[in-house]
């Protein structure tokens, strides 16, 4: 997955977090029309849930990954770092504040 996202910055990650939180969660809801048992509905809806939490809380260790950068940071105006992103090391572009 490191080589797909080479170097990205961190609005791009977030946005893909968040938008596998968003596809999980409408999946989910298609998913509960569709399905007849109850059983299937629960297994379908914790699986989707677990998907969606996954998401967003990639998305939050992305924001606090960027935001430590930002607070060490002290000359150039972008910073390549590397954070995790489900597992895997991703090299991502952080704009300096200061700069």
């Amino acid at each position: 997955m490191a080589e797909i996202f080479a170097i990205t910055d961190v609005k791009t990650l977030q946005t893909i977090a968040l938008g596998l939180s968003g596809a999980s969660l409408v999946l989910a809801l298609i998913m509960m029309m569709v399905i007849k048992n109850i059983v299937g509905k629960i297994i379908s809806l914790v699986f989707f849930l677990a998907i969606a939490a996954g998401g967003y809380t990639q998305r939050a260790s992305i924001t606090d990954c960027a935001d430590k950068v930002k607070a060490q940071a002290t000359s150039s105006a972008t910073i390549n770092t590397t954070c995790t992103f489900f597992g895997q090391d991703v090299n991502i572009k952080v704009d300096n504040p200061t700069k």
